[in-house]
């Protein structure tokens, strides 16, 4: 997108032709001179009412075209209509033909569809095609100046090209085409540019795949694609990252209001789809990119109220950044000057060193104060600058910098032809850095060169190229310099993340308790989870933290990089093993916390580790009297207790029961009598915490689709039944009644009443926060390097100096061992990498949580809508950094499942998946003191969210009360 700051200079002066009148309706479809609709006259619904479209024009533009702004509305009830315009927030999403989540700005409409801005009781979804593996020598990623420029330099050297865009046309924002509703016979040189390198790169023999979101990179040649409804995975020789950048947030009051939006997103509607969706109409913001707009809408017949510049009027202190705009591009430079000159004759004021304070309004936005004044307006676009979209690059490892302009943003790190530090890897255009239309262009060049070079297909020289980037980026510079602007300050009311409506008032009470890095906030406010995943908040939460972070400081991205369709997806796989991690190592990513000093200090209690367990465990002796240090070596509460899935387990689960499973049940069945009581914990912590948690134990259901698996389940119910679990089974009539959303292909079902589910962010903040509460201290970022006897108890080296305590709890969870063998014992603790996925919210479906007999699954629905999907399928592990990864067959399994047991999956996107590593054990909890080591005790067990708190209760009686620990759970089992 960056790429119209540049090139908003390349197109010739726009002026209003003779005598033209400037329209005063609310919202119009716009004239000009050249360009006709030729798209036949269709209609739609929308809520029920019909809606005037042009065929080939978007759901966007036409609803904007019909004086609709309000699209749907959130869970509080907020109105939202269309803000980026490309498909990067997911604000304007809606319902069409009972298909929720879908992007109304890139969806074209249709005769009699049918648009919604709330969700179907019944969801639909398209079959899908089968899925495919498909090689190429160069695939690229995004089809804007930059990608059709290395698909072109590549193509033409012979190698074979396969170039994937999301939108209906390769283009990206600078060189989009205009919408098919219309035709413009003389064409401007922006467009003409476009269709110049659409057709170049077709003439080369690149084959340009639109419509093809690319979901997911695992690996440098195996990248996840759906090409219109397809699901494809790529197996590219060379791959060539262009995925461009989408504009910088600007989050100010009312910045969510319908009517609000971007200015590329307005560029959008009124360049290509020949559409604005108000009269009123007030550009606010940075950069020339605004200048263009107001240029635009004024040849189209509508004149802005006004154009607010944040930088200061350009000076005579500016004139050798212009004389050095003038020698590396004085074309542009005569144009930016000629935008102003047409403005200007127009009497439109462009207001220098101005910045919007705040926009009002109730269904819509209808007023914009600004440096004392106010603006009566139906529309608002903005823009603050751009950021690269870094998300497949940085899913695979590629090194980053934080670059320190506008909000600041990532850059990717590469060489000057677009190398990465992955071999087989370029990132070029703004989707690497910011650098506008003839950077990306000529940088684009040369890694398609390099790329093609590098499979031994001869090239031509690329000096012109190299020249053109030093030209381009000196000039960049230059306008950037004039451009300069202060940031936008932050009010706590501002909403900061538009998705899950989260205020700079909630992220700040957070920093202020101590949570200072990004991931840390965003499992603890929820900010970034939406379905933009982040794009339009992490820029802001990042200035709220104490410390820029740092590239390995933001979250880590998560397949799918957008929401995507789960049906295209599903594949069959085969039931598993999970692999078991022996040794795994300490996560080399931690998140940034303050300083602490390296000093002594001294405690009664020491307990390592800050998930459920150890908090639970600091929670009770703390609640008790007891003087106790928490130590972690990153964050409490923010590993694998908040990446699981929520489910509070009693049933034994499908690889808990089988025909080697001793006569008593064994491990697991003697682990069941705990499941209630921990749950009855849940409960007494959310009564305590003031808040529910997101705790429902509305029962379990384990389905069964067969009279084989019928079966099983009704040995297995009896084994439950023995240890004092209530347990059930239900016949088909039976389910149905129960649990409507299930597939009518399951006969029957294990139906446990006390199981259920919770939120695991907000379960352990709020355990995190009792604790703290009843006085535990907590020791952040200390790593536990030694441990030994000493006169007093034990004395603790750590990476925060030493700590000095009577007694120690083990409560590390996948590392136990490790812990273990500084005291000399072998504990048989291990890990497994463990799956999360979630889907956009939905309908209401289910209030149980779901089980499949015989197979991997744990299936519930957050009170949010979304469905969280889990059940033990693996991922990857890297032992040299301690990362987690998820694997593609297992997303498609997961889900395969999932579908099979709740056919509405099929109708349904899916946001995210997720990866932490599972504490592996025998089934059964590890608690107590170890024989010939007084005062050291261990916590540790599997399924560490469901027995957290009564693994920590019965762990806090044991060091207090001297509570014997039965021995089912004890060390001595295990002699």
């Amino acid at each position: 997108m960056v790429s119209r700051v540049i090139g908003s200079f390349c197109n010739t002066a726009l002026s209003l032709p003779h005598g033209r009148q400037i329209c005063h309706a609310a919202a119009m479809r716009l004239t000009h001179p050249s360009i006709r609709p030729t798209g036949q006259a269709i209609s739609f619904r929308f809520n029920g009412q019909p809606i005037q479209a042009l065929q080939g024009e978007t759901v966007a533009a036409a609803l904007s075209a019909a004086g609709v702004t309000t699209f749907r509305h959130t869970l509080s009830g907020a109105p939202r209509g269309l803000f980026c315009g490309m498909g990067a927030c997911f604000d304007c999403v809606v319902t069409i033909d009972g298909r929720i989540g879908q992007r109304a700005c890139l969806i074209p409409a249709s005769e009699a569809m049918q648009v919604t801005g709330d969700d179907p009781a019944t969801l639909t979804a398209d079959p899908a095609p089968p899925q495919r593996q498909e090689g190429c020598d160069v695939l690229v990623i995004g089809g804007g100046v930059a990608g059709l420029s290395a698909a072109i330099a590549a193509a033409e050297a012979s190698a074979r090209v396969v170039l994937l865009d999301e939108r209906h046309a390769p283009g990206g924002q600078f060189a989009k085409p205009l919408s098919p509703s219309h035709t413009d016979p003389t064409p401007d040189s922006q467009f003409r540019f476009g269709a110049e390198l659409r057709a170049r790169a077709e003439r080369a023999g690149a084959r340009l795949e639109a419509d093809a979101m690319v979901w997911g990179a695992f690996a440098a040649t195996e990248i996840a694609a759906l090409v219109r409804g397809q699901s494809i995975t790529y197996h590219p020789r060379r791959l060539i990252l262009a995925t461009g950048a989408h504009e910088a947030p600007v989050p100010i009051p009312g910045w969510t209001l319908p009517g609000v939006m971007t200015t590329g997103g307005l560029q959008s509607l009124v360049r290509s789809q020949r559409v604005c969706p108000g009269s009123r109409v007030l550009i606010a913001g940075n950069g020339p990119l605004n200048l263009q707009l107001a240029c635009e809408l004024l040849a189209g017949g509508v004149k802005p109220v006004a154009v607010l510049e944040a930088a200061p009027r350009p000076t005579i202190g500016a004139w050798r950044d212009f004389a050095g705009m003038a020698r590396a591009a004085p074309d542009l430079l005569r144009n930016g000057a000629a935008m102003l000159r047409t403005l200007r004759q127009a009497g439109v004021d462009v207001v220098w060193g101005t910045t919007l304070d705040s926009l009002l309004g109730d269904d819509r936005v209808t007023q914009a104060d600004a440096g004392g004044r106010s603006y009566a307006v139906d529309v608002v676009a903005m823009n603050m600058g751009f950021q690269p979209e870094v998300g497949l690059a940085r899913a695979l490892g590629v090194p980053h910098r934080r670059v320190e302009r506008g909000p600041g943003y990532l850059s990717t790190e590469t060489d000057a032809e677009g190398r990465t530090a992955i071999p087989g890897v370029f990132a070029v255009g703004d989707g690497a850095y910011l650098g506008g239309a003839r950077v990306a262009a000529a940088a684009g060049r040369l890694a398609g060169l390099a790329a093609a070079r590098e499979l031994d297909f001869q090239t031509p020289p690329d000096r012109s190229a190299r020249r053109a980037v030093a030209r381009a980026e000196r000039f960049q510079d230059a306008l950037w310099r004039v451009f300069a602007a202060p940031p936008l300050p932050i009010t706590d009311a501002t909403i900061i993340c538009r998705c899950e409506e989260i205020t700079a008032a909630r992220l700040r009470s957070e920093i202020a308790a101590g949570l200072t890095s990004l991931p840390a906030l965003k499992k603890a406010t929820r900010a970034g989870m939406g379905r933009c995943q982040g794009r339009f908040c992490t820029a802001s939460i990042a200035r709220l933290c104490p410390t820029p972070p740092d590239p390995d400081g933001y979250a880590a991205p998560r397949a799918p990089l957008r929401p995507v369709p789960a049906a295209p997806l599903m594949r069959e796989a085969g039931e598993f093993t999970a692999p078991l991690l022996r040794h795994p190592a300490a996560p080399a990513r931690l998140h940034a916390l303050a300083p602490l000093p390296v000093e002594t200090r001294h405690a009664d209690i020491a307990v390592i580790g800050g998930g459920a367990v150890g908090l639970s465990t600091a929670y009770y002796l703390a609640q008790a009297g007891a003087d106790v240090l928490l130590i972690d070596r990153d964050e409490a509460a923010m590993a694998a207790s908040t990446a699981n899935a929520g489910s509070l387990h009693v049933q034994l689960l499908s690889y808990d029961f089988d025909d080697a499973t001793p006569a008593d049940g064994g491990p697991a069945a003697h682990t069941l009598p705990l499941g209630p009581r921990s749950i009855a914990l849940w409960k007494a912590i959310a009564a305590a915490a003031g808040e529910d948690l997101g705790l429902r134990t509305e029962g379990g259901l384990m389905l069964a689709e067969d009279a084989a698996g019928l079966d099983w389940l009704r040995r297995k119910s009896a084994m439950e039944r023995r240890w004092g679990i209530e347990s059930h089974i239900l016949g088909s009539n039976e389910l149905r009644a129960l649990a409507p959303a299930v597939s009518d292909r399951m006969v029957g079902a294990d139906f446990v009443p006390e199981e259920g589910y919770g939120d695991p962010l907000r379960g352990m903040m709020a355990l995190l926060r009792l604790a703290q509460g009843a006085g535990t201290r907590l020791l952040r970022g200390a790593e536990v390097h030694a441990i030994e006897r000493s006169a007093s108890g034990w004395s603790l080296t750590t990476s925060k100096g030493c700590v000095s305590a009577g007694r120690v709890v083990n409560a590390t969870g996948p590392w136990a061992a490790r812990i273990g063998r500084m005291v000399g014992l072998d504990l048989p603790v291990t890990g497994t990498v463990q799956q999360v996925i979630v889907s956009e919210p939905a309908p209401v479906l289910t209030r149980h949580l779901i089980a499949v007999a015989d197979r991997h699954l744990s299936l519930k629905q957050q009170a949010s809508g979304g469905l969280l999907i889990g059940g033990g399928w693996f991922g990857r592990f890297d032992p040299t950094t301690g990362r987690t990864a998820n694997l593609r067959e297992n997303i498609e399994g997961n889900l395969w499942v999932s579908a099979r047991a709740v056919p509405a999956l099929n109708g349904l996107s899916i946001l995210r998946a997720w990866t932490g590593i599972n504490t592996a054990i025998d089934r059964a909890p590890l608690l107590g003191g170890a024989p010939g080591l007084p005062g050291f005790y261990n916590a540790v067990t599997a399924n560490g969210y469901t027995l957290g708190p009564i693994a920590g209760q019965l762990t806090a009686e044991a060091i207090l009360r001297q509570e014997p620990i039965d021995p089912h759970y004890s060390i001595e089992r295990f002699n």
